[in-house]
């Protein structure tokens, strides 16, 4: 196991909210964390050894889109600070390696 932290900027620019995952493509394995304010996120219980995809993603929160028609549904916030391609497995641009103990990774977007 690796202990993973870091920062997630956006143009230099702590990112405050939002989710970072690693995505391991060959073995299928998956760690994440919540980014906090300053822009910080840190994997608790850390993150297998290997390759990662990483993605960042913005908050999901709970929406009534059609009142009364449909039910409430998931829909991400609007954070332009968090640009599409970072945002799924088939276009980011970040890729990491875990090794055993301490891992320093940090994410800056660029638009």
């Amino acid at each position: 196991m690796g202990d993973v932290q870091g920062k997630v900027t956006f143009k230099g620019k702590p990112v405050t909210e939002g989710s970072v995952t690693f995505l391991n493509p060959t073995e299928g394995g998956t760690a994440g964390a919540d980014i906090q304010p300053d822009g910080a996120y840190e994997i608790q219980g850390g993150a297998v050894v290997g390759q990662y995809l990483v993605v960042i993603t913005p908050p999901v929160t709970i929406v009534d889109t059609d009142p009364g028609k449909s039910p409430p549904a998931p829909v991400e916030k609007d954070m332009p600070e968090i640009p599409q391609r970072y945002r799924m497995q088939g276009t980011t641009t970040f890729k990491v390696e875990v090794k055993p103990g301490p891992n320093e990774h940090n994410f800056d977007m660029q638009p």
